[in-house]
């Protein structure tokens, strides 16, 4: 980890808890399981736009009781002291993600919302950052508790790191270079300057 100059992180679920359930916002929304995104992107543009409206309003209020994730204000401290920098990739709207950062009083050098690039598990969004910052992938690492974070990271080749906290966690270990239990334990990682490479 002595070379990472940029860290990643994915929002909702692993930089805060925002206590969305997906599955009954699909329901509500008429969306079958799967992708919900790309659900609502294969639609016809009036129905995509008032599904997103929907979806939008219930990350907004979700941002209202947004608490912070165990270690993320320890572990977003030592990468400012630290001189790296921190950026947020999220599927959520940049409206919603705002607030959300705004409510804990965190501050990033780059938010990449589903406004900015194709959401996740795309590799758009981390390419973007890998150009804007003209670094390598060895030099980035991205933290994510979901597979489409993992399949994003690997696509762009930097280091990915899964937070275990979905009940899927066992079965997309192998994807991730390194699994933590909490933002704790990757603050561990950085701080012993480990090599997470599998």
């Amino acid at each position: 980890m002595r070379s990472i100059k940029v860290i990643g992180f994915d929002l909702d679920g692993t930089l805060v808890k925002m206590k969305l359930d997906f599955k009954m916002i699909r329901n509500e929304l008429g969306i079958p399981g799967g992708d919900t995104l790309g659900y609502i992107m294969s639609l016809p543009q009036k129905e995509r736009d008032r599904l997103m409206g929907m979806l939008k309003d219930k990350e907004i209020s979700a941002a209202e009781n947004a608490e912070l994730a165990p270690g993320a204000k320890e572990l977003l401290s030592y990468c400012k002291e630290a001189g790296i920098t921190v950026v947020v990739i999220t599927r959520n709207s940049e409206e919603a993600s705002k607030r959300t950062l705004e409510i804990l009083g965190m501050e990033f050098d780059m938010l990449i919302s589903r406004e900015d690039a194709k959401p996740k598990p795309s590799p758009e969004a981390i390419n973007i950052v890998l150009s804007h910052y003209e670094i390598e992938p060895h030099q980035m690492a991205f933290i994510g508790d979901y597979i489409y974070d993992l399949q994003a990271g690997n696509s762009a080749g930097v280091k990915t790191i899964l937070i275990a906290v979905q009940e899927r966690a066992d079965e997309w270990a192998n994807k991730a270079n390194y699994v933590a239990e909490d933002l704790f334990e990757v603050l561990d990682i950085m701080k012993e300057g480990k090599d997470i490479n599998r």
